[in-house]
C-alpha cells in the first residue's frame, strides 16, 4: 500500500515537472527576440547593451559583438514586438548614430518598405553610413594640427588646474541648461524633416515677397500711415471711451422709457384705427383727383423750365440788389417825414390831381377842345344844389387836411384864408 502511494506521488511529481518544462519553452519559444546581424566596419563606441531604436522608438539593444576579419558584427534583438511590425522587409537600413557629439552613441533602424520580401531572423544586412564623430574629426588632423591642438589642451588644463571645483560647480550649475539644449537639439535632430520643409516654405514665401516688394512696401508704409493715424487720434478714442458709459446709461434709460410709450401708443392707435380702416374710401375718392392732377403736372413741366431760366437770373440780380437796397432803404428813411407830414393831406392831393386831369382831358393834341357833359339826378332837374344827408352838414369849402384829422396851418400857424 505504501509503494503504491510512494509511486503515485513520483509519478505526480514527474507531470508536473515535465508541464512545467513544456510551459517554460513555450514561453521561450514566444519570448525569443527578433535578431539580425550587422555588419560594420567599425564598432567604435558599441557595446554590448547599446539601445537600438526603430523610427525613433527604442526597441530592443545589441546583444553581442564579434570581429570578423577587419569587420565588426553586432547582434541585435529587436524585443519590442508591439510597436514595431515584425519581422522586418529588405531594404531596412541601420545606421550608427549619436545623441550629440560626446554623447553616447546608438544604433537607428530604418525598416525597410512592406511590399519587400522579409528579413528572415538572423539575417545578415550592411550598416550605413554612420554620424562623424570626434574621433573622426581627430583622426583625420594632421600632425601640426594635433600638435597645436595637443597645445591648446595642456593651456586649457593649466589654466583650470586648481580650479577643479569651480569647474564642477560650473558644471553642475549648468547640467539641467545642457540637458534642456540636448533636448532642443534631439527635437531638432528628430524634427529634421519638418524643419527642412518648413525652411524651403520659408525660402519660397520669401521668394514671393522678394517678387512683390513694390506691393509689401506699400503695404507696411500704408500701415504706418494708418498706426500714425490711430496714435494721433488716441486721445480721441480715449475720450469716446470715457464717455461710452453715460451714452450707455443714457440709452438705457431711454430704453426704459420706451414700455412706457409703447403703452401709451397703445391707445392712440386704438383711436386712430377708425380713421385707418376709411382710409382706402378716401384713397379711392382721391384716385380721380391725383388722375387730373397729372395733366397739370405734364404741364408744369415748361413752367419749371420758365422757372430755372428765372433762378439763374437770380443771383445777379440779387448782387444788384443788394447794393441798390441799402440806397433805398436810406432814401426810403429820409423821405419819412415828408410822407408823414402829406400823408393827412393826400385826398386833397388826389382831388387836384383829378380836378387837374380833368381840365386838361377835353383837349386833343392839336389843342382844340371837345366837351360833352351828360348830368342826372335830383338836383340837374330842378336846379338845386345837391342836399346834404339827412341829419349832416355839407362844408363847401373844407380846409386841406380836414378829411385826415390834421388842420391846415401855414409857417406861421395860421389857418387856411
Amino acid at each position: 500500500m505504501a509503494d503504491r502511494r510512494t509511486a503515485t506521488v513520483v509519478l505526480a511529481v514527474l507531470v508536473t515537472l515535465i508541464a512545467a518544462a513544456g510551459v517554460a519553452t513555450a514561453a521561450t519559444a514566444v519570448a525569443a527576440p527578433y535578431t539580425l546581424q550587422v555588419v560594420m566596419p567599425s564598432a567604435l563606441g558599441l557595446t554590448e547593451g547599446t539601445p537600438v531604436e526603430v523610427d525613433g522608438q527604442q526597441a530592443g539593444e545589441i546583444a553581442e559583438l564579434a570581429a570578423r576579419g577587419d569587420r565588426a558584427i553586432a547582434t541585435v534583438e529587436i524585443t519590442d514586438d508591439e510597436h514595431v511590425a515584425l519581422p522586418l522587409h529588405a531594404g531596412t537600413v541601420v545606421r550608427v548614430e549619436s545623441r550629440s557629439v560626446l554623447g553616447e552613441r546608438y544604433l537607428q533602424v530604418e525598416p525597410g518598405p512592406a511590399d519587400a520580401a522579409e528579413l528572415p531572423d538572423g539575417a545578415l544586412i550592411p550598416a550605413g553610413a554612420a554620424q562623424v564623430t570626434l574621433e573622426d574629426v581627430l583622426g583625420a588632423l594632421d600632425p601640426p594640427t594635433r600638435a597645436r591642438l595637443a597645445s591648446t589642451v595642456q593651456q586649457l588644463d593649466g589654466t583650470l588646474r586648481g580650479r577643479e571645483r569651480d569647474v564642477n560647480e560650473t558644471l553642475r550649475t549648468a547640467g539641467p541648461t545642457v540637458e534642456a539644449l540636448g533636448s532642443v537639439l534631439d527635437a531638432v535632430g528628430r524634427d529634421g524633416p519638418a524643419i527642412r520643409e518648413l525652411i524651403t516654405d520659408a525660402q519660397q514665401v520669401t521668394g514671393v515677397l522678394a517678387e512683390r516688394r513694390a506691393a509689401v512696401e506699400g503695404t507696411v508704409r500704408d500701415l504706418g500711415t494708418l498706426t500714425d493715424a490711430v496714435a494721433a487720434r488716441q486721445q480721441q478714442l480715449t475720450d469716446g471711451l470715457a464717455e461710452l458709459p453715460g451714452a450707455l446709461d443714457a440709452a438705457r434709460g431711454a430704453l426704459d422709457r420706451v414700455p412706457a410709450a409703447t403703452d401709451a401708443a397703445v391707445p392712440v392707435l386704438d383711436d386712430l384705427r377708425p380713421a385707418a380702416a376709411r382710409l382706402p374710401g378716401v384713397a379711392s375718392n382721391l384716385r380721380p383727383v391725383l388722375t387730373d392732377l397729372r395733366s397739370t403736372a405734364a404741364q408744369l413741366r415748361s413752367t419749371l423750365e420758365a422757372a430755372d431760366v428765372l433762378l439763374a437770373d437770380t443771383p445777379g440780380l440779387l448782387d444788384r440788389t443788394h447794393h441798390t437796397v441799402p440806397q433805398l432803404t436810406e432814401a426810403v428813411r429820409q423821405a419819412s417825414p415828408a410822407v408823414a407830414f402829406l400823408r393827412p393831406y393826400s385826398p386833397e392831393i388826389a382831388g387836384f390831381l383829378g380836378n387837374w386831369g380833368n381840365f386838361f382831358s377835353s383837349y386833343d393834341a392839336n389843342g382844340h377842345v371837345a366837351r360833352a357833359l351828360f348830368t342826372a339826378g335830383q338836383t340837374s332837374l330842378n336846379n338845386q344844389p345837391p342836399a346834404p344827408p339827412f341829419g349832416g352838414v355839407v362844408d363847401r369849402s373844407p380846409a386841406p387836411g380836414t378829411s385826415g384829422g390834421e388842420p391846415w396851418t401855414d409857417a406861421n400857424g395860421d389857418g387856411a384864408r
